[in-house]
Order: C-alpha cells, then sequence, then structure tokens
C-alpha cells in the first residue's frame, strides 16, 4: 500500500475512558483478556475474545514468538537545585558503567540550572551538570558509584504518567513492570507486550513446539514520545539501541524455512526486527546486527517476515497505534477493532489487556 500523505496525528485519535486504564496489574499475568484479529482485511465479526492463557492453543507447533529482553531501569530520581528546590528526573541513559560521563534526561519544571544534586534516603548521590537540547536536557553525571548501580538500589520504577499521576510506584511494580525474561538493563519504559508472559505459560509454550527467540531495543523517548503536529511524515523518532544476535537470526530464518510462523511480541520486538530486515541481504533473511534504530513504522511501510503481533492497546496519538494501524494494512480498520475492546470491557495501556494480531 503506498503511504497516505494525509494521514497526521489526529487520525489516531480516540476517546478513551479512565475506567479502561487498569492502574494495577492483574493478580496473574496470563489471564489477561486477549482479542484475536486476523491480519488482513475482513469482517470484524472475525474478532475473538479470548485468555493469553490461551495462546498455546490459538498458536501452532513450529511458531516462533520474539520478545524484547530488555530490561527496565529504576530511572525515576529525585534531584536539588543550587536553591535546594526539588525536582523529579527521568534518566534516560545511556546506562555506561564508568563516572563520568554523559546522560540525558526529563524533568517537568526544571527551568534555569546548571548543576542538579541526585539524593536518596540515605543523601546525596551523585550529581548532574547539564544543558537543555532537544526538549530533554544532557549532562554530565558524576558520583562515587556508576549511575546504573544508584538507580537499581535507590530509583523508582518509571511508570507511565497515566499511573503515576494516580497512585506512586510500590515495591510490586519492580516486579510487574519488568517482564519475567528481561535481562539487559537499559529501557526506561517496560515492552509491555510481555508483561502478558509468565513462566508458566512460556514453559506450556516450548512444550508444544513453540518457539521462543530474544532480540533487544532499549525502550527510551523514542519509543513513548507522542506524535509530532502535523502529517505523520513530519515526525522524526529519537534513536534507540537494538541488537539481533546470531542465534535469533539463525532461529528465525530455520523457522520460516519450515513453514511456521514469526510472531512479535510487542511493538518494540517488532521495530527491532524490521530494523534487522532493512540491513538484510540478497536473501531477504533478519541478519545478525545491532545499531541505533530511528525508523518510524506508518502506513505504507513494507513489512519483513514477521507474519503476527501480539501488542497492547496503546495510547490516542501514539507512535504504537500508528504502527498497529501499519501492521493492519493501513486501512483504518484498527479505530473499529478499538471500538470493540472497549464496548467489550477491555482494559487499555500497559497493565491492561492484549491484542493478538495474527
Amino acid at each position: 500500500m503506498a503511504e497516505s500523505t494525509d494521514l497526521s496525528g489526529d487520525s489516531y485519535d480516540y476517546s478513551l475512558p479512565s475506567e479502561r486504564i487498569r492502574l494495577v496489574p492483574p493478580g496473574q499475568r496470563e489471564e489477561s483478556r486477549l482479542l484475536v484479529s486476523p491480519r488482513d482485511p475482513g469482517d470484524l465479526r472475525e474478532l475473538s475474545f479470548r485468555r493469553v492463557f490461551d495462546l498455546p492453543e490459538i498458536l501452532s507447533p513450529g511458531d516462533r514468538l520474539v520478545v524484547n529482553d530488555s530490561r527496565v531501569v529504576p530511572a525515576r530520581v529525585q534531584a536539588r537545585t543550587p536553591s535546594g528546590r526539588k525536582v523529579e528526573l527521568l534518566i534516560l541513559g545511556p546506562f555506561e558503567t564508568l563516572s563520568p560521563h554523559r546522560v540525558r534526561f526529563l524533568s517537568k519544571g526544571l527551568k534555569k540550572a546548571s548543576r542538579l544534586s541526585l539524593f536518596s534516603d540515605r543523601g546525596e548521590i551523585g550529581e548532574i551538570v547539564f544543558d537543555e537540547s532537544e526538549g530533554s536536557f544532557s549532562g554530565e553525571y558524576r558520583g562515587e558509584r556508576e549511575l546504573t548501580s544508584e538507580l537499581l538500589a535507590e530509583g523508582e520504577m518509571p511508570l507511565p504518567p497515566y499511573i503515576a499521576r494516580m497512585r506512586p510506584a510500590d515495591a510490586s511494580d519492580r516486579e510487574r513492570y519488568q517482564t519475567v525474561y528481561s535481562r539487559v538493563p537499559g529501557s526506561v519504559a517496560a515492552p509491555t507486550a510481555g508483561l502478558h508472559l509468565g513462566a508458566g505459560l512460556l514453559k506450556c509454550l516450548e512444550d508444544r513446539g513453540i518457539g521462543i527467540s530474544a532480540v533487544t531495543l532499549h525502550v527510551g523517548l523514542g519509543t513513548f514520545r507522542p506524535l509530532s503536529p502535523g502529517p505523520l511524515s513530519g515526525h522524526r523518532m529519537h534513536s534507540e539501541w537494538f541488537e539481533v544476535s546470531e542465534r535469533t537470526a539463525k532461529e528465525i530464518a530455520e523457522t520460516r524455512s519450515a513453514g511456521g510462523r514469526i510472531v512479535a511480541v510487542g511493538t518494540t520486538a517488532l521495530r527491532t526486527l524490521e530494523s534487522a530486515y532493512n540491513r538484510a541481504g540478497e536473501d531477504g533473511k533478519i541478519p545478525a546486527c545491532s545499531g541505533w534504530t530511528d525508523l518510524f513504522i506508518r502506513p505504507g511501510h513494507v513489512f519483513g517476515p514477521v507474519d503476527g503481533l501480539l501488542t497492547n492497546f496503546h495510547t490516542p496519538r501514539s507512535t504504537l497505534l500508528v504502527l498497529v494501524d501499519a501492521f493492519l494494512g493501513g486501512d483504518g480498520r484498527w479505530r473499529g477493532i478499538y471500538d470493540r475492546a472497549l464496548k467489550e470491557g477491555f482494559f487499555f495501556l500497559s497493565y491492561g489487556d492484549a491484542m493478538l494480531i495474527l
């Protein structure tokens, strides 16, 4: 499909009632509801309503899930300006091991100050000397310990604003706002589709002959930044680090050769696979690679060898919703699906229910 030139952020706006936003996760990860939709255009009567724990029945032996194993860093931290005023920072990374090093961060209400002291219950833990840049701040972190160690010990989980406005992060969020297979620290938001997959469900999937492979994309400002005003072509994604290992590239190729389907778990896993596919050779296979990606998937994008997407229901005017529309063919069918999900009582956003496009 050719890219539509008249699509803008307004095309991806919809009304989301506050009662359809789940503020705490369900008791068990896999008990979330699951809306199953065909990827090809079809009647909305073809939608089915299941539970995430039904995935072993819905998928077939020989299929393969591809998950994002990035781990959320507790990147929200308190700071003081030289005048003593308290501000809250969201560290965007990079989460390197040596001090000093440059970091980027967001902060509401921060205006003029060149130096911030980071602190916790045990006192000052470091400082950042900074300048404003591109809607965020960039500065040099200086502390006795590496920044990642400080954040893991003293930081708060960066819950999305629509949750954080209603309640503070608590101890349970350190586990539940994290996938069970997360491995590589580096994200400031969870790859939320994976929050539905518990260890028991993963074992059931593997026992049924459904493979599981991992890629890495560290979720940053690029993923959760709202759409820019105007046409979609004017929106620019911030770069995020991704990696596809030799093992995962081989497993994907073997699955495709055997006739199995590749199902991306989450928009970040899909963006990783598409970013790698852009580097494919003449054989069209997803290669092992790593680097930075600012890929913005919108209607008109030609997808690689990915057959399905497990994803949550996303915020209005978000790049994630645009990606879902593109994966469905770019015909705006997402709107009817979302309307149906709301009428059926599905919960939306990070701790909400899920959708499988297959």
